[in-house]
Parts: structure tokens; sequence; C-alpha cells
């Protein structure tokens, strides 16, 4: 239906394809070295020290990297280079 924002327009007049190429299957995601890396299980969780942390079920199956920040007993859970969680350790010993 016809929106006032784009002039009255259906959305569909609007569409243009991207001129961006989509990759048919996109490149293996890999970490820096010394990342510890987990996979995210069907409920979005990961395995870290012998406990289980959520870092969110859209992540299911993909691989995340643990790494340390400056706090003791802090971690960052990281997809890729976007920081989707942080682990308090001290809260589970």
């Amino acid at each position: 239906r016809p929106h006032e924002g784009i002039g009255m327009q259906v959305p569909a007049q609007r569409y243009q394809e991207s001129p961006q190429p989509f990759p048919e299957t996109l490149p293996p995601i890999v970490y820096e070295p010394g990342s510890l890396v987990r996979k995210v299980d069907q409920g979005g969780k990961i395995s870290f020290r012998g406990q289980s942390y959520r870092v969110g079920r859209a992540l299911w199956g993909l691989p995340v990297a643990v790494r340390p920040v400056h706090i003791e007993g802090w971690f960052e859970v990281y997809f890729c280079q976007h920081k989707v969680a942080s682990i308090d350790t001290r809260k589970h010993a």
C-alpha cells in the first residue's frame, strides 16, 4: 500500500537491487591466535571453565571467541569483531 514517507508510492516501486555482490558462501570465521574459541549450542549458550553462559540463540552453531579483559575473572565474548557478551567467572566460583 502507498506510504506518505515515500511520496505515496508503494515500496515495490522504490526497490532497487543492491549493486553490492553477495557471495554464494561466506568465508570461514577465523579468530586471532590465543583466542579461546567455543561453539554456541542450540540454546544460545557456550561452555567455559565448566560453566554455561548465555550469548544468544542467533549465534547457534557458530564459533565465538572468549578473551580475557583487564579485570580478574572477566572475559568478553566476540562474534567476529563484535562483542556479544561479558562473562564474570567469579559469580560461579
